[in-house]
C-alpha cells in the first residue's frame, strides 16, 4: 500500500504541476499574443507616420525649388532693373552735360549779342550825331529811340554766325 500511496500522491503533484505549468504557458501565450497585437498596431502606425512624412518631406521639396526658382527670377529681374536704371542714370548724365554746355553756349552768345549791341548803340550814335545835332536828343531819348526790333534786325543782317555743339 505504500507503494501505491506514494506514485499517486506524487502522480497527483505532477499533475498539479503540469496543470499550473499549462495554466501559465496559456497565459504567456496569450499575453504574447496581445503584445504581436500591439506590435503590429505600432508598425501600422509607423508606416502611416512615415508615410506622412514622406508627404511633407516631397511637398517641402517642391516648395522649396519653387522659392528657389522665384529667387533667381527675383535676382534676374533685379540685375535687370539695376542695369536699367545705370543706363538712365547715364542718359541723365549725358543730358546734364548737354545742359550745362547749351547753358555756356547761351551765356557766351548773349555775351556776344550784349557787346555787338553796345558796339551797334556806339556806331548808331556815332553815325546819328553829326546829322542831328548835340542839343537834338537828351541820352535818355538815344536810349529808347532804338528798340529791340531795329536792334534784332540789324543783328541779322550782319555776318553773325552761331555754332551747335
Amino acid at each position: 500500500m505504500e507503494g501505491q500511496s506514494r506514485p499517486s500522491a506524487g502522480h497527483a503533484l505532477l499533475e498539479a504541476k503540469v496543470q499550473e505549468l499549462e495554466e501559465r504557458m496559456r497565459s504567456e501565450e496569450r499575453e504574447k499574443a496581445s503584445i504581436q497585437a500591439s506590435q503590429r498596431r505600432m508598425e501600422r502606425k509607423l508606416k502611416e507616420v512615415n508615410a506622412t512624412l514622406d508627404q511633407e518631406r516631397h511637398i517641402h521639396a517642391e516648395q522649396r525649388d519653387q522659392l528657389l526658382l522665384r529667387v533667381k527670377a527675383l535676382k534676374r529681374q533685379m540685375d535687370e532693373s539695376e542695369g536699367e536704371v545705370e543706363r538712365l542714370e547715364g542718359v541723365r548724365r549725358k543730358a546734364l552735360r548737354e545742359l550745362e554746355e547749351q547753358q555756356e553756349l547761351q551765356e557766351a552768345l548773349q555775351a556776344k549779342v550784349s557787346t555787338l549791341e553796345g558796339e551797334l548803340k556806339r556806331k548808331v550814335q556815332q553815325s546819328r550825331r553829326p546829322t542831328l545835332g548835340p542839343s537834338t536828343l537828351s541820352s535818355d531819348e538815344e536810349d529808347g529811340y532804338y528798340d529791340n526790333n531795329s536792334i534784332s534786325s540789324i543783328l541779322t543782317e550782319s555776318q553773325l554766325q552761331t555754332t551747335n555743339c
